[in-house]
């Protein structure tokens, strides 16, 4: 792992944590999706449940870019999209950079896709201006 891609996983790291103090208020550094429905009656389930549990799938299948696709296509204004994305892209930056380019992904569009949707989604985890790295 380069030196750029442990700078990413660090301010990817950074920012879940901003996410989790500021919109959640907790002190601890992961966001974790909460399902709200009963997982074995799919009726109980919420828009977020069901979404949750398919993007699980497709991590688990090493489909990063289906994946973030559904995240983009299905977003809803809401503190559980905002969560639900949070522990997506949290997810994402656990892998190592093997298993990311093994599934056609790499840690810059792990960083880029967070701070995309944060946007979308009206939350500025990029308070410091660390979107142009174009100087690391």
């Amino acid at each position: 792992m380069g030196f750029q891609d442990d700078w990413m996983m660090r301010q990817i790291e950074m920012m879940t944590r901003f996410v989790a103090n500021v919109v959640f208020g907790r002190k601890d550094s992961e966001v974790q999706y909460e399902i709200v429905g009963n997982v074995d009656d799919s009726d109980s389930l919420t828009f977020t449940d069901v979404l949750h549990l398919e993007l699980m799938k497709k991590i688990r299948e090493g489909n990063y870019c289906e994946a973030e696709d559904m995240l983009f296509e299905n977003m809803e204004y809401s503190d559980k999209y905002i969560q639900l994305s949070s522990d997506f892209y949290q997810r994402l930056n656990s892998l190592t950079d093997a298993q990311l380019e093994a599934g056609g992904f790499s840690r810059d569009e792990v960083y880029e896709g967070y701070l995309e949707i944060m946007a979308r989604l009206g939350v500025p985890v990029d308070v410091f201006g660390q979107a142009d790295r174009s100087e690391y």
